[in-house]
């Protein structure tokens, strides 16, 4: 039986840009429980020309390993009560923060499937679906402000890309995990929308249970990828909606209207701040709507604790990791 595993990302704001208060909140879970929040959570840091906009980016949860769909989502909702416990600021699933233009600092839902028994069948399936499975999540509509389309991180973003002929390679939208033997697909944005999530692993664990071997068509999904990013549910896409219909329940409304477009039309009319605490009201409690936000600020003290207490212990597991994964 194939298992699965999931890590989300995500930006706490405070209330409009992430902060190094963040490494706080991770230090409080991780001393809620060392041995799992070590290895099960993660910080990121924008790179290069982005650091205009902050070093601070999106932090990480990851469930555990799960023996299907149902057991996979039980863990995730444990996991997002637990990071939103500690959480002072906005919590913010998105693959890209509404008013940056920033490729470094984005934030991905990754969800990872292994004990197959043929990896390469079930890679090639996923690869054969990949485009509708990016749309169920699709989470990334703007930039500086402006509408991008649907997934400026799947476009931009500096870790994914087009499928190459060697499937280990990491900054792909499907890879091969080297550190783990896992199949990752990382091309998913993320999104508080449960249902959405829910729909898309039961996809996944039927795909990976097909029998029948797909052609993965890395050429077709490499030719339409910024397409799809950009305009979403394209008329080429409407017959593999057909196919995947077959193995497993897609409603193609997901996919016509995304969770990018809702952000987009609360974006548009409430603004910036109004939108993220939707965001979080829909990652604490389920409903997408603005709540009132009291006054946050980014605390030096809170930075300084948090980089004592979360990143210097983490810092031999995080070193151990990017030597395995390169």
């Amino acid at each position: 039986m194939a298992t699965f595993g999931l890590e989300e990302e995500v930006f706490v704001v405070e209330p409009a840009a992430p902060s190094l208060n963040s490494l706080y909140y991770l230090a409080r879970l991780l001393w809620r429980d060392p041995r799992t929040n070590i290895p099960r959570t993660a910080s990121n840091f924008a790179r290069g020309a982005d650091l205009s906009r902050g070093l601070m980016s999106a932090v990480e949860v990851s469930t555990g390993v799960q023996p299907d769909s149902t057991s996979l989502l039980e863990d995730l909702r444990a996991r997002r009560a637990e990071l939103a416990g500690v959480a002072d600021g906005l919590v913010v699933p998105l693959g890209h923060l509404l008013d940056f233009d920033t490729p470094t600092n984005v934030a991905a839902l990754q969800v990872h499937v292994g004990c197959l028994r043929d990896r390469d069948r079930a890679f090639d399936n996923l690869a054969h679906f990949l485009p509708l499975l990016a749309l169920l999540t699709a989470d990334s509509p703007a930039a500086s402000g402006k509408r991008f389309g649907q997934s400026y991180r799947m476009a931009r973003g500096f870790a994914t890309g087009p499928l190459g002929d060697d499937p280990t390679v990491r900054f792909q939208d499907l890879i091969v995990s080297k550190r783990l033997g896992t199949i990752e697909i990382r091309v998913l944005d993320p999104t508080w929308d449960m249902e959405r999530i829910g729909v898309l692993v039961r996809a996944i664990e039927e795909i990976v249970e097909l029998h029948q071997h797909l052609d993965p068509r890395r050429d077709w999904y490499n030719s339409l990828r910024q397409r799809v990013a950009i305009e979403g549910y394209i008329d080429e896409l409407r017959p593999l909606h057909t196919e995947l219909a077959q193995v497993a329940e897609v409603p193609e409304s997901l996919l016509a209207r995304t969770a990018a477009d809702e952000v987009w039309d609360l974006f548009a009319r409430d603004g910036l701040v109004p939108t993220y605490s939707a965001i979080d009201n829909g990652y604490r409690t389920g409903v997408f709507e603005p709540c009132e936000v009291p006054p946050m600020k980014a605390s030096a003290l809170r930075s300084v604790l948090g980089f004592a207490g979360y990143y210097v212990p983490k810092l031999p597991y995080t070193t151990w990791k990017y030597l395995k994964e390169k």
